[in-house]
């Protein structure tokens, strides 16, 4: 079952437009890097004032959990996490779920 992976970034407020713009461009990068693992990115910057703080986020689709776990053990995904994403951010927030047809939600 396809799964959607989303993350939410609070940027740290000494990180400038270009920074936050590499950041974006470094996630927006592993959908080529693992081209078999990662089938979607979407991502962009917060306009919503309910955000608590949070600036900046990205979706990722994988097509089972199987996917998702190999992204999140590639040394790809590690090298931006440790090296560009940690660095430059306050807080973030992960939410992982399987996509269900929403006709028949199974909860």
């Amino acid at each position: 079952m396809t799964v959607a992976h989303i993350i939410l970034l609070k940027l740290k407020p000494t990180v400038s437009e270009t920074q936050a713009h590499d950041i974006l461009k470094a996630v927006a990068d592993l959908k080529t890097q693992l081209p078999s693992v990662v089938e979607s990115v979407h991502l962009g910057v917060n306009f919503a004032a309910r955000a608590k703080g949070f600036t900046h986020g990205f979706t990722m689709i994988f097509k089972d959990k199987a996917a998702l776990e190999t992204y999140d053990k590639s040394p790809e995904h590690i090298k931006v996490v440790t090296e560009v994403i940690r660095p430059n951010i306050e807080d973030i927030i992960a939410f992982d779920y399987e996509v269900e047809d929403y006709s028949i939600p199974r909860l």
